[in-house]
């Protein structure tokens, strides 16, 4: 009983595409991601901005719930979370944005390493090569990260009762979706989750 397998490229831009939207609304980014329909074009770029300083940072009748997986995560110390990111990152030679300057343990910053690992699974299976050490990443990272904060940080979302309430379960939909792939994947080869 197997389903249509989602390919990686597909997964990295939807990871894109999430980024995007738990990125500042901007103008520009506002647009793209209405014009791509991912937000409700309804929902003007100001009320987006407003929705999301109420979610992310300043909130509203609640307490706003941080982007940021080491405060969600007390269990850990957001110390020892962001060596283990840096670890990650610095294993694939990738590099955090000098002009950005977001901490690793940012959901954004999390989610594009997410894209970026997708689409060299994708690169290496387009040459006929084994993406094996790109599937185990995918799985290490979210086994380890995005899975191990996202339901607290769903759970602060949801209290905010602002727009992106919707777009953390979207998000958790997308993480449930690619689990599934990599497990589906592994018992498929014979291998060990």
């Amino acid at each position: 009983m197997s389903g249509p397998t989602v390919k990686a490229d597909t997964l990295g831009g939807a990871y894109l595409a999430m980024a995007k939207l738990f990125s500042y609304p901007t103008p520009q980014t506002w647009q793209q991601l209405t014009e791509q329909g991912i937000v409700d074009p309804t929902l003007t770029q100001e009320t987006l901005e407003a929705e999301y300083l109420a979610a992310f940072e300043v909130g509203r009748d609640s307490s706003p719930a941080p982007l940021f997986e080491g405060m969600h995560r007390e269990d850990s110390g957001r110390d020892g979370i962001l060596q283990d990111l840096l670890r990650f990152y610095e294993f694939f030679d990738t590099k955090l944005s000098t002009t950005d300057r977001e901490y690793p343990d940012h959901l954004v910053t999390e989610l594009e390493f997410l894209a970026w690992l997708c689409m060299q699974e994708q690169a290496v299976e387009n040459k006929g090569g084994d993406a094996e050490s790109f599937r185990r990443a995918q799985r290490d990272f979210i086994t380890r990260h995005v899975a191990a904060w996202l339901p607290v940080f769903r759970r602060r979302l949801e209290a905010t009762d602002t727009a992106y309430s919707q777009y953390g379960l979207a998000l958790a939909e997308l993480v449930e979706a690619h689990r599934g792939r990599l497990g589906n994947e592994t018992q498929e080869s014979g291998g060990n989750t």
